[in-house]
């Protein structure tokens, strides 16, 4: 009896043992993941850890120093571009390693080889999604014309070796905890990663197609309404260049093209998926300015920009100081590529915002039989490329994707893919060879305006409003991008990928892009609003914000002997100018006789309210529910169709039409022929049912007006960056703004780096961001600094100039490089 038992205790152990050891499909393998010496116990971090002080790179020409200063940020100093590039890469690698290779995992479309298809294979659509988009085809571009430029292979090689120098040395302990849990480990660095993660952005920032929606609406509503729905510009605009626009006419060298005569987009209805908007409109974009001297509290330049992005954890900047003898500069750079994104040197200063003009375009193909092997073109019949892409999954198991490449580009929708109904391929700037990384090598090499325009000649994609200052005086911005020169409207319709008028066959010089030196007024600034006004004599169209411009513009025309604080308030001011364009029309149309109790109670603050989203105030949680049931209230009907894929009108147009027409067609819907109260709803109704649907959904989520105030119900979540670890995010916290005020925080989207410089002799300069320098999410460093950001505070940036130049209280630690073996 006693063997009996020890066998079955020996098979029930043995079973666990293989349980645990053994990988379940895309599950980890728990037994490595629990083992205390390899497993995520090894990945905690005390405060006072620290690298090794001493550490040997035998790659390196000579040695080098990396001085950490208290909040963990490195400041390299390095002999050469090459060596500085190789540490910027080593010790990004050691904070970051995870997210950089999720992120170019995600770019290239294959997430499915380390989690799997998903629930209902929604990571294997959207790695099939990117794959289609032609993401990696357009990185293996980029990368060639990396390697093609002498200064940026051996910087972008130096770099790619960094980080393999760091991964070669990595034991199975060390792995971050992300590789543990999902059960994988990290491969090697190459060029053509970075420029994935380069294109990673282009994919966030200049990827958003409307062809389908508008083609569906002209053909839907005419072109009458379809004016009014989606007018090129929104009221009251105040475009980034000011008028009258800055380019002389005898520089002009061309105007846009006309269109082409036959030119009729309103012939076709697509069926797709349909999404409603948020009628906030929270804009994946930024804000940034430049203010001159004449209007500083110091005499001299000052800056600032804080790009709005999704907020993740590990944050998507890492910030750093590289110094070598070819340049010394300080801020953010994106985790996989070298140099910096956003900052400063002894002599410039540099800030992004996104451009937002449609740079990505839809062309029906006209395949010549159901084979799909030949299409036509130009009055020919062209061969199809075709791309098998293997799609393998974790656990076992591979889709095959079958690509068709035209002279358009990737044929992104078809019979086996999307929801539309015809072929269409995709034509976008992304996809075109260039090498945005060279902008940023010599933008941090920058000393004075010519340098500056000089840098932004090679940049492409994603487009940008790239605002300056430089320590002699200049203010300027340059919206940076190559941009077709269209026919009026090409673009904003599917076109004819057979008709070779329809294709790209011109670009605007690029010394014709919208800029402005030193304008009268005194400042500079962009908020992803209009680049120019309609006096621009080139065609453009995107999408454009309406509220944050006017605001900056505002408050810098206003502003006089501007310090660095004044630019950190209105880094940080909660007004809201949608809010302002629209409330007093909701109120003045608003039947408060019978209001009682909590509606009673909501109109006093609503009519009280300086349409400011600060975080005690209960005004934004009212304006902002009964807005969004006003938007739908006129919307919805219309546009919320199960087959067919539209684009929704913007909340500019909304308001306009609101506060300029009493009885609008689209307040009305198909329910309300048979209404038995015969009433036929117009503004008034609108408004009105709009507001009691508001409040008794409010009510019903909380019944205590005490608790309506904004913190409470628009907290903020920063997310782990596979949005699938609940543990490793922050969730709920309380911070103030909105997605139309200048601080744009809203859910997880908001001020991804808040950065303030002001120039002069000596540069002085703050930041801060949403996150923490460690990826690990074992080490204090991780989300360190999201509680200062969210109650607005910010850290002065230590921009040394040798290794020794630090307060001794500001230094964390030091570690010493070798470009040989250690010494005993």
């Amino acid at each position: 009896m006693r063997w009996v038992k020890f066998f079955i205790s020996l098979l029930f152990t043995a079973a666990i043992a293989i349980a645990l050891y053994f990988p379940a499909g895309p599950a980890p393998a728990l037994g490595d993941f629990l083992n205390p010496f390899r497993g995520f116990w090894q990945n905690a971090v005390s405060q006072d850890q620290h690298a090794p002080l001493n550490l040997s790179l035998p790659s390196l020409d000579k040695d080098a120093k990396v001085v950490y200063d208290e909040r963990g940020v490195p400041h390299i100093f390095a002999s050469s571009l090459e060596d500085m590039a190789y540490i910027q890469g080593y010790i990004t690698a050691k904070d970051r390693l995870w997210q950089m290779e999720f992120q170019v995992m995600a770019a290239a479309g294959r997430l499915t080889e380390i989690v799997g298809p998903g629930p209902g294979e929604r990571v294997l659509e959207m790695d099939r999604s990117n794959r289609r988009k032609g993401i990696p085809f357009a990185a293996e571009k980029s990368s060639k014309a990396m390697l093609e430029n002498p200064l940026t292979k051996d910087v972008m090689e130096s770099y790619a070796a960094g980080v393999n120098a760091y991964i070669q040395q990595l034991s199975e302990k060390d792995l971050p905890i992300e590789y543990k849990l999902l059960g994988y480990k990290p491969e090697a660095w190459s060029v053509y990663k970075s420029a994935l993660l380069l294109k990673y952005m282009a994919n966030s920032l200049a990827f958003r197609v409307n062809d389908i929606g508008y083609t569906n609406a002209i053909k839907l509503w005419g072109r009458e309404r379809f004016n009014i729905l989606y007018p090129e510009y929104p009221y009251d605009d105040k475009p980034i260049i000011p008028d009258p626009v800055r380019i002389r006419r005898r520089r002009i060298k061309k105007l846009s093209p006309p269109a082409p005569a036959d030119y009729d987009p309103g012939q076709m209805l697509i069926a797709g998926a349909n999404t409603a908007p948020d009628p906030n409109e929270y804009f994946v974009g930024s804000n940034n300015w430049a203010v001159s001297g004449d209007k500083t509290i110091t005499g001299r330049p000052m800056l600032a920009n804080d790009p709005h992005l999704n907020m993740s954890l590990p944050s998507i900047w890492y910030e750093v100081q590289v110094n070598s003898p070819q340049l010394n500069a300080y801020g953010v750079s994106l985790p996989g590529a070298p140099g910096v994104v956003i900052g400063f040197n002894d002599s410039i200063a540099w800030g992004l915002t996104n451009a937002g003009q449609d740079v990505a375009d839809l062309y029906q193909v006209k395949f010549t039989s159901d084979k799909r092997e030949y299409y036509e073109y130009d009055n020919q019949t062209l061969p199809v490329s075709v791309r098998e892409e293997v799609h393998t999954f974790k656990g076992g198991g591979q889709f095959v994707d079958t690509l068709l490449f035209t002279h358009v580009g990737p044929v992104m929708y078809d019979r086996n893919f999307g929801e539309q109904s015809l072929p269409l391929a995709l034509n976008w700037m992304a996809h075109q060879q260039s090498n945005e990384s060279l902008t940023f090598l010599k933008l941090a090499q920058s000393k004075n305006y010519e340098d500056y325009v000089d840098a932004l000649q090679h940049y492409q994609c994603p487009a940008q409003n790239f605002v300056f200052a430089d320590a002699s005086g200049n203010i300027a911005i340059w919206q940076q991008g190559k941009y077709v020169n269209k026919w009026e409207e090409q673009g904003r319709f599917i076109m004819d990928a057979s008709r070779k008028e329809h294709m790209w066959n011109d670009y605007i010089p690029q010394d014709q892009n919208p800029h402005v030196l030193n304008p009268p007024q005194g400042f500079v600034s962009s908020a992803n609003q209009h680049p120019t006004s309609p006096l621009y004599p080139y065609y453009y169209t995107g999408n454009f914000d309406g509220y944050r411009g006017r605001r900056i513009n505002k408050l810098l025309t206003e502003a006089d002997s501007v310090s660095v604080r004044d630019m950190q308030s209105f880094q940080q001011d909660t007004y809201s100018n949608q809010a302002a364009d629209i409330l007093p029309t909701l109120l003045e149309n608003l039947d408060t006789i019978s209001l009682q109790g909590e509606k009673l109670a909501a109109y006093q603050s609503l009519k009280n309210w300086d349409y400011r989203f600060d975080r005690d105030k209960n005004g934004p949680t009212l304006y902002n529910r009964w807005w969004r049931e006003v938007f739908f209230g006129v919307w919805e009907d219309e546009f919320r169709q199960d087959e067919i894929s539209l684009v929704w009108p913007s909340s500019t147009t909304t308001i306009r039409i609101l506060r300029d027409s009493a009885l609008y067609s689209f307040y009305q819907n198909e329910k309300d022929s048979t209404r038995a109260d015969s009433v036929i709803p117009d503004r008034t109704y609108i408004i009105n049912a709009a507001f009691h649907r508001a409040l008794d959904n409010l009510i019903a989520d909380e019944a205590d007006i005490a608790n309506w105030n904004w913190e409470r119900h628009s907290p903020t979540n920063i997310n782990h960056l596979s949005r699938s670890i609940a543990p490793f995010s922050r969730r709920k916290i309380s911070t103030a703004g909105t997605g139309t005020a200048l601080n744009a925080i809203s859910g997880s989207h908001g001020p991804s780096w808040r950065m303030v410089v002001s120039l002069g002799d000596k540069v002085e300069a703050y930041g801060i961001y949403p996150g923490g320098q460690s990826g690990n999410p074992g080490d204090p460093n991780y989300d360190r600094f999201i509680d200062d950001w969210a109650i607005g505070n910010y850290y002065k940036l230590n921009f040394m100039q040798n290794p020794a130049d630090i307060q001794e209280e500001k230094r964390l630690y030091e570690v010493s490089i070798s470009s040989g073996p250690l010494k005993e």
